[in-house]
């Protein structure tokens, strides 16, 4: 029977549902992101890599060494370390990480707008002095979510991440000595960069995880590892080379493309 009653009963009806609906979209909406920490690790572990590989670029623009390719590896990794940074605050499962971020947020404002100047000596000695604080600061975003997600996956991402970290790191500073840029320390940075690259590929090498293809990864940047020794042979023995300086870069950029495959299967394993 179509009375005014019954209309009116159904009406409240609907409006109930509806208002349900909204409030349920409206939850989701506001729902925080999930906190996925392998997912999260291996992010983490990328900023400092990121960073490193900013700088290095610009570096290789200033000495005109791999010019438009340099450009665009710059281009694209600050778009990726701002992105991260957004994800990374917005998953954060502690107020210290968060606070981490938030921190590095600020810098990185600051950093990418050097990176936005003309190209010059002196600006990638800016560059190189704020790089430092930047990849300090990341590298302790990474290393507080692998304290709250401790396993032993989440070791191999971080010691995994440090290698891609250094092949960066590496081609940097071998530009940076060409360059005449933090000449005064810039032979211990090299020593201590190599000699933690070492330290990380061997725990990698002996990690009982490991599978048939990380193995085979692994020895795949082991060969990568000593065509970059060459390389480097080859450039020591001319430091401003841009030919050397090529080869090296390549190489380690190599290497980060098969650290990038480490790593990312060292996320697929079990903990």
């Amino acid at each position: 029977m179509n009375t005014p009653a019954s209309r009116f009963a159904l009406f409240a009806a609907l409006w109930v549902c509806a208002s349900t609906i909204t409030a349920e979209a409206q939850t989701s909406k506001a729902a925080p992101a999930k906190f996925d920490a392998p997912v999260a690790l291996n992010k983490a572990a990328r900023q400092p890599m990121l960073a490193e590989r900013i700088t290095k670029s610009f570096t290789l623009v200033g000495q005109k060494v791999l010019e438009t390719r340099s450009k665009r590896q710059m281009e694209d990794a600050v778009k990726e370390f701002e992105q991260a940074l957004k994800e990374l605050q917005a998953t954060a499962p502690t107020a210290e990480i968060k606070d981490n971020y938030q921190l590095l947020e600020q810098l990185f404002d600051d950093y990418r707008g050097i990176t936005a100047k003309p190209v010059s000596l002196q600006t990638a000695k800016e560059l190189a002095e704020q790089n430092e604080e930047l990849v300090w600061i990341s590298t302790k975003g990474a290393m507080l979510i692998q304290a709250h997600a401790k396993s032993a996956r989440s070791d191999l991402i971080v010691a995994a991440g440090d290698v891609r970290t250094l092949t960066q790191r590496i081609a940097k500073l071998y530009l940076f000595r060409s360059w005449g840029i933090r000449s005064d320390v810039i032979a211990n940075d090299l020593k201590k960069a190599e000699s933690d690259y070492r330290a990380d590929m061997t725990k990698l090498l002996a990690a009982p995880q490991n599978t048939p293809q990380i193995k085979s990864e692994l020895a795949l940047a082991e060969t990568q590892y000593l065509f970059l020794k060459q390389a480097i042979d080859r450039l020591n023995a001319n430091k401003t080379s841009a030919m050397e300086l090529e080869h090296v870069t390549k190489a380690c950029d190599n290497i980060l493309e098969v650290m990038e495959r480490v790593t990312k299967l060292y996320e697929g394993i079990k903990s």
